[in-house]
């Protein structure tokens, strides 16, 4: 096997290996980007929650595409989980600064990760030019 012939095969096998560690990365972006909508929505959720001034019936999901009626009105504390399924008792406040904290969490993740991704399509990139010269 010829020098260039076999430094052709490692970069082939790098190659591969960065598409699957490119496609994972983008994989985790996307579940922080989601996470990040749901934290959103949840915030504009617990304000509206919040600043209710008397009760209304609202539809809550239980699974894809059923609901239950219920009545809702204004509330001073949540429930939040803090992790492991343990739930405290916050106050608006409380809650609506721990969203924000977890939010910013992902958007520094995500900022790493798109860091990360660069990287790995360039060295990809760089490959692909040895992979396709004769």
């Amino acid at each position: 096997m010829s020098a260039p012939q076999s430094q052709r095969e490692r970069a082939a096998e790098e190659y591969a290996v960065l598409s699957q560690l490119a496609e994972e990365i983008q994989r985790e972006i996307n579940l922080a980007q989601s996470l990040i909508a749901e934290i959103d929505s949840t915030v504009i959720t617990l304000k509206n929650i919040g600043s209710l001034e008397e009760a209304k019936e609202v539809l809550v999901p239980l699974s894809a595409g059923v609901y239950v009626r219920a009545v809702i009105s204004r509330q001073e504390k949540f429930l939040v989980n803090i992790g492991s399924n343990i739930l405290v008792e916050k106050t608006l406040e409380e809650a609506l600064s721990m969203l924000n904290q977890r939010r910013e969490e992902l958007v520094q993740l995500i900022n790493k990760r798109v860091e990360e991704l660069n990287a790995v399509i360039s060295r990809a990139q760089q490959l692909r030019q040895v992979l396709v010269q004769r």
